[in-house]
Formats: C-alpha cells, sequence, structure tokens
C-alpha cells in the first residue's frame, strides 16, 4: 500500500503529464503519463535507476524523434508543430522523471528526502513553472488569471515533502499553506514577469506566454514609442547569403499617425499571392513576385535566405525585393499598402524564405494618406520644417536627415507630457529611432514629400563570412519616402550614437557560437535532405543506433546491478550463518566491530577470541577489492570459528 507522501508524489506526476498533455494539445502524453505514474507509484515493475549515458540517449531520442515526426502528428497551430524538437525534449524529461520515480528506493521515514524524489519534484516544478498553463485550466481568482494545474501541483509537491515526515502534525502543517494560497495572484503576476526573461534565454524551447512577444510585429500592427523600451539579446532571425543582405529588413510600412502617437495604416483591400501567382523552383519552393516601388537607383541585384527562430508566420523582406521563396502556399498583407507579409508554411517545415531583391520596379501613384498630418500639427511644428525646405525633393530629405542625425540618440526620454512631440522636434530633445523617423517623416510631409514610417529590423550583426544574425535588439524604426517619378527611397534618420546602445545588449560569446554552429548545421542538412534517398537512410538509421545505444546501456546495467545483487546476497548468506551458528540477535544499525564489543559477558574465552577473530577478519575484507576471493576467505574464516566453538 503507498504511503500518504507516495500518494502525493504520484498525484503530482499525474497532474504534471496533464499539465504538459494539455499544452502541447497531445492527450496522448496526459493518459500514457497517468498510466505510468500509477505504475511506478505501486512500484508495480521493477527497473534500474537511469544513467547518464540513458539519460542522454533518451533525450536525444526524444529531440530527434520530435523533429522527424512529432511536427508531423502534432495539431494544426499547436507548439510541438512549431517546434517538434522543443517538445520531443519535454517529452523525453517527462519519461526520465516517470523512469526516477520507478526505481527510487524505498522509503526511509528516519531518513532525510531521497535523491530520486528530490529530482522528481524539482525537475517537474521547474516543467510546471516554465510551461504556460494550458488555456482550458485557467481560472480568475479576484480577476486574476491562475493556472490551476499549476497551483494544485505546488500544493502536491509541498504535501509530498510533508506527509511521511510530519504524519502527527500533518492538518497543522497543511495550514501553513494558507498564506501561500491567499497570496497566488501576487505571485502568479511575479511568475509571469520572471517567465519571460528564462524563455528569453532559453530560445523557443517552451511555449511562451500570453503576454510575451518576442518581436511586436502582428498583421495589423499599430506601432508606438514604447514598442521599442524592451529589448532583448534574443536571436529572432538568421540569415544565409554570399552577398551581403543590405542593412534593413522591412516588416510594416505605416502611414497614419494619430493624436496620441500611434502609427497605423488605414484599412484598404487586403493583397494575397497563392501558388497560382507563383513558380516552383527545382529546390521545391513556390517563387512569388512581389510588388516593388523602391527605386532602381538605390537597389543591387542579391540573394539570400531567412531562417525566423520564432513562431510566428511573418516574412521580412529588404526594400526592393523583387521576389520571395519558400515552402508555403501562399502570402498575404491584410492591406494591400502597408502591413507585414504572413505566409501559409507548409505543415512541419522550418519557416524560412529566400530574398531577391533587384531592379526590377514600378513607380507607383500616391495616396492621400502618404501626406497626412495629425491634428496636433500647428504652425510652430510647419515654420521649423520649412527651415529644411530645398530646391527639390531630395535636397529637402538631406536637409532634414543631416539635422536629425546631429542629434543625440539615447533610449531615455523626458518629454513634456501633454506636448511630447513639439518637445521632441522644437528642443533638440535626445530620444530613439520612432522619434527621429516619425519627426523626419512628418517634416517631409510638412513640405510636400510623401512619405511613410516603416518598422522592421536593422541588420547588425555578421558572425561569419556568409551567416548574419538579428535580434530583438534590432528592432527598428526608418523613413521611407516617394520622389516626383513615384519611386520609394530609403533614409534612416537615426544618428549614428545609436551604436553607443548596443553596448548594454551585446551579444555573448556563448551565443555567437551557438548560432554560427546552428548556421553551418542547418547547411549541412541543406545539403543531405537535397538527397531524398540518402535523407531517409540516415533518419532511420539514426533512430536504430540511438535504440541500439538504449538497449545496449540497458542491458549493461542490468548485468552490473545483478554481478552486485548476487555478491551482496552472498555476503547476506554469510553473515546470517554466522549470526546462527554463534546464536547472536540480528541488529541491522550494529557494525562488525559493535558486534565484537557486546558478546555476551557469559561466553568462554575461547569462544570470545574465535568469534573477536571472525569479525576482525569480517570488517577488514568486506570491502576488499577482490570481491571473490574475500567471500572464499571468509567462508573458510567461518568454518574454522565454528569449530572451535564447537570444540568448547
Amino acid at each position: 500500500m503507498m504511503s500518504v507522501g507516495t500518494l502525493c508524489l504520484t498525484g503530482f506526476m499525474i497532474l504534471l503529464s496533464w499539465h504538459l498533455g494539455l499544452s502541447m494539445e497531445l492527450t496522448l502524453v496526459s493518459y500514457l503519463g497517468t498510466l505510468f505514474s500509477v505504475i511506478a507509484g505501486m512500484k508495480l515493475v521493477k527497473v534500474e535507476r537511469p544513467t547518464a549515458g540513458l539519460v542522454f540517449v533518451l533525450l536525444s531520442t526524444g529531440a530527434f524523434m520530435g523533429n522527424q515526426i512529432l511536427e508531423d502528428w502534432a495539431i494544426e497551430g499547436s507548439w510541438p508543430q512549431d517546434n517538434g524538437l522543443g517538445a520531443g525534449l519535454v517529452i523525453g524529461m517527462l519519461i526520465y522523471l516517470l523512469w526516477v520515480f520507478a526505481a527510487r528506493a524505498s522509503e526511509r521515514i528516519e531518513l532525510a528526502l531521497d535523491r530520486d524524489t528530490q529530482t522528481v519534484l524539482v525537475t517537474g516544478l521547474l516543467l510546471l513553472l516554465l510551461m504556460a498553463p494550458p488555456e482550458s485550466t485557467i481560472v480568475f481568482l479576484f480577476d486574476e488569471r491562475l493556472g490551476l494545474l499549476t497551483l494544485i501541483g505546488l500544493v502536491l509537491a509541498s504535501m509530498a515533502l510533508l506527509a511521511d515526515r510530519c504524519a502527527a502534525q500533518l492538518r497543522s502543517r497543511i495550514l501553513l499553506l494558507l498564506p501561500v494560497l491567499i497570496t497566488i495572484p501576487v505571485f502568479n503576476e511575479v511568475l509571469e514577469v520572471a517567465q519571460r526573461p528564462v524563455i528569453a534565454a532559453i530560445g523557443n524551447l517552451m511555449p511562451s506566454p500570453r503576454s510575451f512577444s518576442p518581436t511586436g510585429f502582428s498583421p495589423s500592427q499599430q506601432l508606438s514609442a514604447s514598442s521599442f523600451l524592451r529589448p532583448s539579446s534574443r536571436a529572432v532571425m538568421r540569415i544565409h547569403g554570399e552577398q551581403n543582405p543590405g542593412r534593413y529588413l522591412v516588416g510594416n510600412r505605416l502611414s497614419v499617425l494619430d493624436n496620441e502617437l500611434v502609427w497605423r495604416s488605414p484599412s484598404s483591400e487586403a493583397l494575397t499571392l497563392t501558388s497560382f501567382d507563383a513558380e516552383l523552383t527545382e529546390a521545391n519552393n513556390w517563387r512569388y513576385p512581389v510588388p516593388n516601388a523602391q527605386s532602381p537607383d538605390e537597389i543591387y541585384p542579391t540573394s539570400y535566405t531567412v531562417h525566423s527562430l520564432t513562431s510566428d508566420y511573418f516574412v521580412f523582406s529588404s526594400p526592393g525585393t523583387t521576389h520571395i521563396s519558400g515552402q508555403f502556399d501562399g502570402l498575404s498583407k491584410v492591406s494591400a499598402y502597408s502591413y507585414v507579409w504572413t505566409a501559409e508554411f507548409d505543415r512541419g517545415a522550418d519557416r524560412r524564405w529566400q530574398i531577391e531583391t533587384g531592379a526590377q520596379s514600378q513607380p507607383e501613384e500616391t495616396p492621400a494618406q502618404y501626406l497626412l498630418l495629425p491634428d496636433f500639427w500647428d504652425s510652430s511644428l510647419q515654420d521649423k520644417s520649412e527651415e529644411f525646405l530645398g530646391d527639390n525633393r531630395q535636397m529637402t530629405v538631406q536637409n532634414l536627415v543631416r539635422y536629425f542625425t546631429t542629434r543625440t540618440y539615447s533610449l531615455r526620454t523626458n518629454f513634456d507630457d501633454q506636448r511630447p512631440f513639439h518637445d521632441f522636434f522644437l528642443n533638440d530633445q535626445p530620444a530613439y529611432c520612432f522619434w527621429f523617423a516619425t519627426g523626419a517623416a512628418l517634416a517631409m510631409r510638412a513640405n510636400g514629400i510623401p512619405t511613410r514610417l516603416v518598422s522592421g529590423y536593422a541588420i547588425n550583426e555578421q558572425i561569419s563570412a556568409d551567416i548574419w544574425l538579428v535580434r530583438d535588439r534590432d528592432a527598428h524604426s526608418w523613413v521611407e519616402w516617394q520622389d516626383e517619378s513615384g519611386y520609394w527611397h530609403t533614409v534612416d534618420p537615426t544618428p549614428p550614437s545609436i551604436e553607443s546602445f548596443f553596448g548594454g545588449y551585446e551579444s555573448s560569446t556563448v551565443s555567437r557560437w551557438y548560432h554560427y554552429l546552428a548556421g553551418e548545421w542547418q547547411k549541412l542538412i541543406d545539403s543531405i535532405l537535397a538527397d531524398a534517398l540518402l535523407a531517409n537512410a540516415i533518419r532511420f538509421g539514426g533512430i536504430l543506433i540511438l535504440i541500439f545505444l538504449f538497449v545496449r546501456e540497458y542491458r549493461r546495467l542490468r548485468t552490473q546491478n545483478a554481478a552486485l545483487d548476487t555478491r551482496a546476497r552472498r555476503w547476506q548468506k554469510l553473515w546470517l550463518r554466522f549470526l546462527q551458528k554463534a546464536n547472536l540477535p540480528a541488529q541491522p544499525a550494529w557494525t562488525a566491530s559493535t558486534y565484537a564489543q557486546n558478546l555476551p559477558e557469559t561466553w568462554s574465552e575461547t569462544n570470545r577470541s574465535a568469534v573477536q577473530r571472525f569479525l576482525r577478519e569480517y570488517d577488514k575484507q568486506r570491502f576488499a577489492r577482490d570481491d571473490e576471493a574475500a567471500i572464499k576467505s571468509m567462508e573458510k574464516s567461518l568454518d574454522s570459528c565454528i569449530r572451535a566453538m564447537a570444540a568448547n
């Protein structure tokens, strides 16, 4: 029968299985986890504790199977479909915990918590807290969202620690948990805040909490100044190309600024490209032509591949992009004028796309929205803007860019609360990219130049001859303006002193090496996958090798432990025979030395000497290196002891 502590631990493992299964939308994980938790708790099957080698093979198998199989089995839009490797690792961790739970030693209440139980509780709680609670388990307490399974898991883990060691005071000890439960709403908010940097540090191994967005981009983005105030060094895209990809990756193009200083784009007819608009390349990718009105004088032909490291479907491109290729059935924008492209990636396909730029472009008409000024625009702003007027549009733009780039860049701003833009523009206050791009765009419009604000990423970090890395911190905004012929030009009015900003968000050496190796590995995989026969041979061969390593390591462990059990039984049999012949009581806590010091006073000196000689020899030989020789020697010594006692 299970003790209360084991019962709580079994309940904790069942709850963890449901938490992970529901989070991944794989109920099979929940059901199998429940079944094996009960089997492990009742100790229905004897298993050996996993060694480090077995754990490595187990996690490697989980990652491999997750990447190769789970992404195809998972529900459309679920986390495992987006990241099969991460989901496979998580399932591997769950199997490891169930294995340790089943292999743990029998409980001894007088001892401290055993190592296996500690491993199960600590690792299980980390998984429980790192993974955002499934929406189906969310409850509301005092208008706060609470993960019910997370809350119950914390209680069960606490009870598993207390139950068997505080049985007499269990009820009073459980009452100590009430203050924690009462303050759960506060802890819930703290937990969500704490999850963000942890998840940012480990990449997208775990699904993101509801309030954490790594990029800030969306099909209907509304861009405010605060979008650039929470940067991190998390990598969001990796770029491969034999040529320099240029300076910018365009996300959204926005054209209307409201009185709250929020940029957006007006509703317009959506733009959708399907496979009927594309051509199929030799690499089995669809190649979509995209509208391009960028000035041909500023664009040189280039081609490169972008690999998204996030779980979204947004496709970023360079100014002057003429074609976007990839394994997706369509590209779409909710607004033909401005919004970010989204792609319908094939199920299980990497989120990658190829960008082609070139001089192929067509000028476009100027919608009225590109000349709109916000309601707060007044004569003081107009007068300041007209100071930069040149003989033509290009000279006016050059005057404005020259002015803004001589100012000071800073993420810390201290504008007038009532008139922040006036304070920035008229008083030359330090600011960051949003303000410089906004100021330049509006000043150009005030001089009759159509403009739009662009949000995206600036490419700053090159980690090898053909690999560039884009991070959250590289989120940036700049301006595009239209010349008299209808072509668009890219300008960046942000001061060069922005370089000082990156000092606070430096890339670690480990991160750079990781992404370099990941990029090189990706190129190797791509070359292998180009041959379908070779790819399948490696895929199934890898599975067979992992299974072989697992079986071999487990058999070695069983053989080793079986040999240890055989030797232990022989020593135990020898000791019990000694106690029986010497007519001594069994004292599990006594050592051979303790027995030698507590022999019966009624014994003769001959018997006492014979037994003490045996006990001294036993104490010396019990842990000798040559176990077989030692036990044979002790069997002879016991026979001599028995003969001496019988003769007396």
